[in-house]
């Protein structure tokens, strides 16, 4: 058995995730992996963190995992890692305990709450040695992946996002959630983003990408609580337009997640998850430049990339 610690029990992810393993009887889906130990954590002043995580650590005791009283605790009982605290300011002070156990770690979304913090992690990662991804559950969706096959061979033009928009304090203003949907206009646009101009208006966010090759990436955030929200995107390749809905379902991910943990690559480059850091950056100093162009390479260079 394949015996997965959770730190942080103060996300939704934590007992869904251990729910879908429980679910899973025969192995036949997730090979027989579970979460068998969990850290509450928590985040005094980040109210979806204090006012859920001990409901939360109840509900995965009642699961059958094991509640340490210490990250040490828990990384003596199991095989691999999720660090899924909800506050990505959190990420950096976990990751330094976590990393050094030598153990696969997945760090669910937000990597971090800026970009400085996010290079940090991806830095100790490689002087540990430690094997690490992150990424949305968006980016693993069924309908994403069928779209990309039906545009394999073309040539991919532009790409226009959309995703719902909440604000996470002191985060990155589209890092929290808004990382959802930039995951999914990047798995499509791949990595190369050299300028981001953003405008807001009461209808909307609206962050525009140039890529090096000219090639436009646009990302639209929906307004949480004040228009409808959800997840989609239109392609437009050199041979046909496709658009497609999406849904934000757990299992393709979670698939990806075991998938990694019993030695297999990460599915995302350390690469594309610092630019898509950059362009967070880049994006929240357009905003304050009134909407003016802002490179994306500068923004990591700024934080020693």
């Amino acid at each position: 058995m394949l015996r997965i610690g959770f730190v942080g029990l103060d996300s939704s992810h934590c007992t869904a995730f251990a729910r879908l393993l429980l679910e899973d009887a025969a192995g036949c889906e997730y090979g027989g992996a579970r979460i068998t130990a969990g850290w509450p954590g928590g985040s005094a002043d980040f109210p979806l963190s204090r006012d859920r995580v001990q409901a939360l650590t109840e509900e995965m005791r009642g699961l059958g995992t094991v509640i340490t009283a210490t990250v040490d605790e828990l990384l003596q009982q199991c095989d691999a890692v999720i660090l899924g605290s909800v506050d990505g300011r959190q990420h950096l002070g976990l990751a330094e305990q976590i990393f050094a156990a030598g153990k696969p770690v997945f760090v669910d979304k937000p990597l971090a709450h800026d970009l400085a913090d996010a290079v940090r992690i991806a830095l100790l990662a490689r002087h540990l040695g430690t094997q690490w991804f992150t990424a949305s559950a968006l980016r693993f969706q069924v309908a994403l992946r069928e779209l990309q096959q039906e545009l394999r061979g073309e040539q991919i033009l532009g790409c226009e996002a959309f995703g719902t928009l909440r604000a996470g304090l002191g985060h990155l203003q589209l890092a929290w959630y808004g990382i959802h949907g930039l995951e999914v206009l990047y798995s499509v646009m791949g990595t190369g983003c050299r300028e981001v101009r953003r405008v807001q208006a009461a209808s909307g966010d609206v962050t525009t990408g140039i890529w090096g090759d000219g090639r436009v990436g646009v990302f639209r955030g929906l307004a949480y609580e004040r228009q409808a929200v959800g997840w989609g995107l239109t392609v437009f390749g050199s041979q046909s337009i496709c658009q497609v809905r999406l849904p934000a379902e757990y299992p393709p991910l979670l698939r990806e997640i075991v998938r990694f943990f019993r030695g297999g690559g990460a599915p995302v480059s350390e690469v594309e998850m610092l630019e898509l850091f950059g362009f967070m950056e880049a994006a929240d100093a357009s905003l304050a430049a009134g909407g003016a162009a802002v490179r994306v390479e500068d923004c990591l260079r700024r934080a020693g990339i």
